[in-house]
C-alpha cells in the first residue's frame, strides 16, 4: 500500500470517528440534537477533504446522504443549491468559456494584447500582465487561462535570449501568472471561485453585486494590487544587458507558438467574438432590461451551442461538471444550517467577540486574510475552504452590520497562494504546462510573500472607500 493510499485511509477513519465523537460526545450548548449532529457531518467531511480521501464532490455527496441518513435532513434542503441563480450562471459562464477556447478566440486576444508591446522585458511583462487582465473575465477557469498563457511566456522569454530558470524569465512567468491572478477577485466571471463566493452570500447581497457593482467595489484593491506587482517585478527581475535582450532581433513575440493562430479570424471565432460582446452589454445593463444575469448567460451558450461551436465532446469534456457538483452541494451548505437553527447558535455564540474585532475595520480586513493564508496549507481546495468558513461569517457579518461582501473579498483576495507547491491547482497548471522548465518552484515561493503583502496592503488601502460604500 502506497503512501498516499495510506495517508486517505488514515485521513478516512479520523473523520469518522471525529465526527462521531462530535455527534456522541459534544454536551447539547442550546443548539439542539440535528445541529450538532450536522455540525460532526460536516467536521468529518472537512477532515476528508484536507485528506484528499476522494475528490471534492465525492465528499460532498457522501457529505448530503450524512444529512439525510444521520441529521434527517430533508434532501431537498441540503440539495438546494442546484436550483440557486447562481449555480446556473455558473454552468453557463463555464459553457462560454469552453466555447472561447474550442474556437480559439481566447488563444488569438493573447497573441494580439502582447504583440502591441515592444520587445523590451518591461513591455512584455506588461503586455502578458495586460493579457492575463483582459482575457481573465472571459473564462472562467484559471487553470484554462494560465495553462495557454504560460507557453507564450516562455516562447517569448526564449526568442528574447532569457536562460530558462534565470531571473528575466521568472519575471515574465510571474506577470503571466499575477496577471491571472489579479483579476479573479475583481471581476466576478473570471473565477469559479467569484460565482462560488456570490452563491453563499444572502440574496439581497446577491442582488446588490451583479458584475458592474462587484468590479467597482473590487477596483481600488485591483488598481494597487496590479501597479505595485509590475513595479516589483520590474524592478527585481529586469535583466542585465549580458542576459541578452539588447541583442534579440524585433521580432520574436511569441516564439513557435504563434503558427498556431491562423491569419485570420475562423467563423467561430467571428461567432464567439459576438456572442461574448453581446453578453458582457447585456450584463452590465441588467439595470435598464431586468433580464437576470444568469438567464442572459444561459441564452449565450444556448447560441454557442447552436453555432455548433461548443458540440457534444466539448459539453461533455471541456465543462468541470466536477466542480459544478461540488459547488451545487456546498452552496446549499446555508440552507442546511438554517434549518438545524447552527446560524443563530453561531451568532449567539460567537456574535460579541466578532463585534469587538469588527470594530476594527482595518484589523477586520487583515485578520479575514490572515486566517485564509493559515488555513489554506492545510484545507487544499479554494471553494472547499470558502464554503467550510463563509457557512459560519455571513450571518456573524449581518449581525454586526458588515456587508458579507467585504469578509468574502478579503479572504478572495489570498486564497491562491503558492508558497507549498500543492496550495493551488492554479499554480500547478502554470507551473507543469512547460514541464516546469520555465522557473524553480522555490524562486516563485519566494515572490509568493512579497506578492501575498501587496495583496493584504490593497486590502488595506480599500477600507476608506468601502466606509464610503457603505460596506464597513
Amino acid at each position: 500500500m502506497g503512501n498516499s493510499t495510506t495517508k486517505r485511509l488514515i485521513a478516512a477513519v479520523l473523520g469518522v470517528v471525529l465526527g462521531a465523537c462530535f455527534i456522541l460526545l459534544c454536551p447539547d450548548v442550546g443548539l439542539g440534537e440535528q445541529g450538532v449532529r450536522c455540525l460532526g457531518i460536516l467536521l468529518g467531511a472537512v477532515v476528508w477533504w484536507v485528506g484528499g480521501v476522494l475528490p471534492s464532490y465525492g465528499t460532498a455527496i457522501v457529505m448530503v446522504v450524512m444529512f439525510a441518513i444521520v441529521a434527517g435532513v430533508d434532501s431537498r434542503v441540503a440539495l438546494s443549491g442546484f436550483v440557486f441563480d447562481t449555480w446556473w450562471l455558473l454552468v453557463a459562464a463555464f459553457g462560454l468559456g469552453a466555447g472561447m477556447k474550442r474556437s480559439g478566440l481566447l488563444r488569438r486576444m493573447a497573441f494580439a494584447i502582447v504583440r502591441k508591446f515592444p520587445n523590451t522585458f518591461a513591455a512584455q511583462a506588461g503586455g502578458l500582465v495586460a493579457a492575463g487582465t483582459l482575457v481573465g473575465p472571459l473564462v472562467p477557469s484559471m487553470a484554462a487561462k494560465v495553462s495557454m498563457l504560460t507557453p507564450l511566456a516562455q516562447g517569448i522569454g526564449d526568442a528574447l535570449g532569457y536562460e530558462r530558470y534565470g531571473k528575466p524569465m521568472q519575471g515574465l512567468f510571474l506577470a503571466m501568472f499575477t496577471g491571472v491572478r489579479n483579476v479573479a477577485p475583481t471581476v466576478l466571471s473570471a473565477s469559479v471561485i467569484g460565482y462560488c463566493l456570490l452563491g453563499l452570500l444572502p440574496a439581497d447581497v446577491q442582488a446588490q453585486f451583479d458584475l458592474l457593482h462587484w468590479l467597482l467595489a473590487a477596483l481600488p484593491w485591483f488598481a494597487l494590487v496590479t501597479v505595485v506587482n509590475y513595479l516589483a517585478i520590474v524592478s527585481i527581475y529586469r535583466p542585465k544587458p549580458s542576459d541578452g535582450e539588447a541583442a534579440r532581433a524585433p521580432e520574436p513575440r511569441a516564439g513557435d507558438e504563434s503558427a498556431s493562430v491562423p491569419a485570420s479570424m475562423t467563423r467561430h471565432e467571428k461567432q464567439m467574438c459576438v456572442i461574448i460582446v453581446a453578453t458582457v452589454a447585456l450584463w452590465i445593463a441588467e439595470p435598464l432590461h431586468h433580464v437576470p444575469a444568469h438567464i442572459v448567460a444561459l441564452a449565450a451558450f444556448a447560441v454557442t451551442v447552436a453555432c455548433g461551436i461548443l458540440g457534444r465532446d466539448g459539453f461533455r469534456n471541456d465543462i468541470s461538471w466536477e466542480a459544478l457538483v461540488f459547488v451545487g452541494i456546498a452552496m446549499g451548505l446555508s440552507n442546511v444550517f438554517a434549518t438545524a437553527g447552527i446560524q443563530d447558535w453561531i451568532v449567539a455564540a460567537a456574535g460579541p467577540a466578532f463585534e469587538a474585532v469588527a470594530g476594527n475595520p482595518y484589523l477586520f480586513v487583515v485578520g479575514a486574510a490572515a486566517i485564509t493564508l493559515v488555513l489554506r496549507f492545510v484545507i487544499v481546495s479554494e471553494m472547499a475552504y470558502l464554503n467550510i468558513v463563509m457557512v459560519f461569517l455571513v450571518p456573524l457579518c449581518v449581525g454586526a452590520g458588515i456587508n458579507p461582501w467585504v469578509v468574502g473579498f478579503a479572504m478572495y483576495a489570498v486564497i491562491t497562494p503558492w508558497f507549498a507547491l500543492y496550495q493551488s491547482a492554479t499554480y500547478l497548471a502554470a507551473f507543469y504546462s512547460v514541464d516546469g522548465k520555465m522557473v524553480r518552484h522555490a524562486d516563485m515561493a519566494k515572490y509568493c510573500v512579497l506578492y501575498t503583502l501587496i495583496c493584504i496592503a490593497g486590502l488595506v488601502a480599500s477600507v476608506p472607500y468601502w466606509q464610503w460604500m457603505g460596506l464597513l
